[in-house]
């Protein structure tokens, strides 16, 4: 669901030292917001990204977060700016329910359904295509209100909290809210000064001076001043939108090519030289992904538990079955069985009746899928609709996870039997006359 609503296979941003995600910075700040470095030298990893194989497809975005603001109501949401283009190439599970995509390249603004309807709950009324979004971002030391059209409604196939509020905007929008300026690329190395073991004479500032005789120049006048400063054009051309600056491009691995995309990614990079880092899905998704990833991790713990419960009442039984057999053991003993002929005979016990008990419980397990998969069940739980990837779970039984089950029951089995056999083997033939 991530991976063809949000964020692709992989993804290309700034080398920083603080980790960005699409969502922003992973480190927490209370004092500041730091916005999402642009990408230095984006036209050199275009050319790094064409040349790549395994790259079925790929787009840039430029991400920030910002306050929404329609009338009275107000909410802060994460704003992608898009080349439409290219971003549904990647992103293509995106459904668009109202509105032409192609609006995204001309200032429009398009909500998700999730968003859109609370936000009609909230004025009263339906949005109307066209109508102003105004939209605050700090950034550079400042806030900056941007005016957007709202000109669609766009969903994804999952439902999360964090995709519930995803706005997808014209990239030129939000560059001009994240201070994506040519004041970036306009600034020099710094001034270069003295080694620390270098000597330095104070009188040698001085050594070439000599005397000037002044010329006839009126010198600094407010005319002079005025004319100076009436040539804006520097000063427009460094607060001037880079229209080629992004924060992020998104990546969508051809067919295979998804295991071993980040490190292709990685290594074109450092070949051409490039301040860049390359990102798996998850680490682009954030906190997003990692907090489902927890969860996921707290339910296999869970199984985990269940599992060792599993070992603890087949030991249980098996245990109970040696002592009530400790007679026969000691007989069978006694007539020359040997350990070996003893301890396959309770392994096999053991075995059979773990092993037996996972094919029905597999079988059992497969019937009640079955019978779901037709119509589904719907669950409404948010972190249950996260983890699932949507609202509608259909069971499906695969051989893969038929033969996980097996596998894992043969080791319950295996761990079972260790104590009941090392039991039974301390049994002696005098055990028998002693029954007997």
């Amino acid at each position: 669901s991530f991976e063809r609503s949000l964020t692709g296979d992989a993804a290309l941003s700034a080398r920083t030292e603080t980790a960005f995600s699409l969502f922003g910075s992973e480190v927490p700040k209370v004092s500041e917001n730091e916005s999402i470095p642009p990408i230095p030298d984006y036209q050199g990893l275009v050319t790094a990204i064409q040349d790549l194989d395994g790259v079925a497809a790929w787009t840039p975005i430029v991400a920030g977060v910002a306050q929404m603001r329609l009338g009275g109501y107000a909410v802060n949401v994460p704003v992608f700016g898009v080349d439409p283009a290219t971003y549904f190439n990647v992103c293509s599970d995106i459904v668009i329910e109202q509105g032409d995509s192609a609006a995204l390249a001309s200032g429009g603004v398009f909500i998700n359904a999730v968003l859109a309807a609370t936000m009609e709950a909230a004025i009263g009324r339906p949005l109307v295509p066209g109508e102003d979004l105004v939209f605050g971002m700090y950034s550079g030391g400042s806030f900056r209100l941007k005016k957007g059209s709202f000109a669609g409604v766009h969903r994804y196939v999952s439902s999360t909290e964090a995709l519930d509020l995803v706005v997808l905007a014209d990239a030129t929008l939000v560059r001009s809210m994240a201070n994506y300026t040519l004041g970036f690329a306009s600034a020099g190395a710094p001034a270069q000064l003295p080694a620390a073991d270098e000597a330095f004479d104070l009188d040698d500032l001085f050594s070439d001076a000599a005397d000037v005789t002044s010329a006839d120049d009126p010198g600094l006048t407010l005319e002079s001043v005025e004319a100076t400063m009436a040539d804006t054009g520097e000063r427009d051309a460094l607060v001037m939108t880079d229209a080629a600056a992004w924060s992020f491009v998104l990546i969508k691995a051809a067919e295979g090519q998804a295991d071993t995309l980040v490190a292709s990614l990685a290594a074109a990079i450092d070949g051409a030289g490039l301040e860049c880092r390359a990102m798996s899905w998850r680490s682009a998704a954030g906190t997003s992904a990692q907090a489902l990833f927890a969860v996921q991790t707290a339910f296999y713990i869970g199984l985990g538990f269940v599992a060792l419960g599993a070992v603890l009442v087949i030991m249980n039984a098996l245990v109970i079955s040696v002592l009530e057999r400790s007679a026969e053991i000691g007989t069978m003993r006694g007539l020359g069985a040997g350990k070996s002929f003893i301890r396959r005979l309770f392994i096999a016990e053991s075995m059979l009746l773990t092993l037996g008990g996972a094919l029905v419980g597999i079988l059992a397990g497969a019937l009640i899928a079955g019978s779901m998969a037709r119509n589904g069940f719907a669950v409404t739980n948010p972190l249950l609709v996260s983890l699932f990837g949507g609202n509608l779970v259909r069971p499906l039984v695969s051989l893969r996870s038929v033969f996980m089950h097996l596998v894992l029951a043969s080791a319950v089995g295996a761990l079972a039997w260790i104590y009941p056999v090392s039991l039974a083997m301390r049994i002696q033939p005098v055990a028998a006359m002693n029954a007997g």
